[in-house]
């Protein structure tokens, strides 16, 4: 294979991986926003994510193994058991929900809670672009709980400043 193929299949890679990072910052910001506006559609708008972010890992998991660049250990099947396990803990707090044990806001909450573990394991062992998404829903739960009324104005840049990050990270993993 010659050095401009090897490029051309580098750029795509980092394209991918950069177009999921994006979706995935810009949807977890609408929700930032739904769950301020909309209290109890938090809970609709995260368990909807759950499934969106299990989709987007999984096709930039096969994509980049697809085109043969080399990733973690871990197979599509290790990784779809991650998901369906999350899947299967937002159902547990669906039922805490419908027995009135906690509020459609809270909800809303814990579930961006566990998509964030679940993002930041996802990149930890397969995809380190997911570990900073991971960081990033940590930070839009702890704001969400804590920093109300003052919640655009302290996100807004740290989002930014994790776009910035990602493109970096990306980036520098194209020039390897």
């Amino acid at each position: 294979m010659n050095e401009e193929t090897e490029l051309k299949k580098r750029h795509h890679h980092w394209q991918a991986r950069l177009a999921v990072a994006i979706i995935m910052v810009a949807l977890s910001f609408i929700g930032l926003i739904v769950s301020d506006l909309w209290r109890d559609g938090a809970w609709l708008y995260w368990r909807i994510m759950v499934a969106i972010f299990a989709v987007l890992s999984l096709f930039l998991s096969w994509y980049l193994r697809h085109k043969k660049q080399v990733l973690s250990p871990a197979t599509i099947w290790h990784e779809l058991v991650q998901w369906f396990g999350l899947i299967l803990a937002v159902y547990l707090v669906a039922i805490f929900v419908n027995t009135g044990l906690i509020g459609r806001f809270e909800a809303g909450l814990v579930a961006l809670t566990l998509l964030a573990l679940n993002t930041f394991i996802t990149g930890v062992y397969v995809e380190i672009t997911f570990l900073i998404i991971g960081l990033l829903l940590g930070l839009f739960a702890a704001g969400a709980a804590l920093l109300a009324e003052y919640l655009y104005t302290v996100m807004l840049p740290i989002t930014v400043a994790v776009a910035v990050l990602l493109v970096w990270i990306v980036r520098k993993k194209q020039k390897h």
